[in-house]
């Protein structure tokens, strides 16, 4: 039988353990929240920057954030914007296909499906554009994907 002393001591350093535990995930907690507030920021700053055609700015920021979230899919996704709005199709086509490797619920996406099947007609792709811009698009995009539909199609059968 133990010394009720013994048991209080044991019961003491338990409680100690568990304190120092709950402090420990606390501050870890706070350090994680503020690292996660600072990379919202600079997601949303990413944003604004594509808003304001400031592409070049905008695929840095983005790619600094996918060295820290490399299987969120809207990193992806707003690249391809950026890289499509640049006009370099090719890197547009290769992020998007990334978006879709993390998420294929993507391809319900009509916006990003006109937005794929444009970059993949651009780089010459035109079966899989034809395929991608044969979904239904948003009505901003109905117009121009029925224009690249057409002129695929001239292309296949030439």
């Amino acid at each position: 039988m133990m010394k009720p002393n013994r048991v209080k001591y044991i019961l003491l350093g338990i409680m100690v353990f568990v304190f120092i535990g709950i402090l420990y995930t606390n501050i870890m907690g706070k350090k994680q929240d503020d690292v996660f507030k600072q990379d919202y920021t600079k997601y949303q700053f990413a944003l604004q920057l594509l808003e304001t055609n400031e592409f070049d700015k905008a695929i840095n920021e983005l790619n600094d954030l996918i060295v820290n979230y490399p299987d969120e899919y809207t990193l992806y996704f707003q690249l391809g914007l950026a890289y499509s709005s640049q006009g370099d199709f090719e890197k547009a086509a290769i992020h998007y296909q990334k978006a879709i490797d993390i998420r294929p619920a993507l391809l319900g996406n009509q916006t990003f499906t006109f937005k794929m099947g444009e970059s993949l007609y651009n780089i010459k792709q035109f079966d899989l554009a034809k395929a991608y811009l044969s979904n239904p698009v948003p009505e901003q995009f109905q117009k121009q994907r029925d224009e690249l539909l057409q002129i695929i199609e001239k292309e296949i059968h030439s």
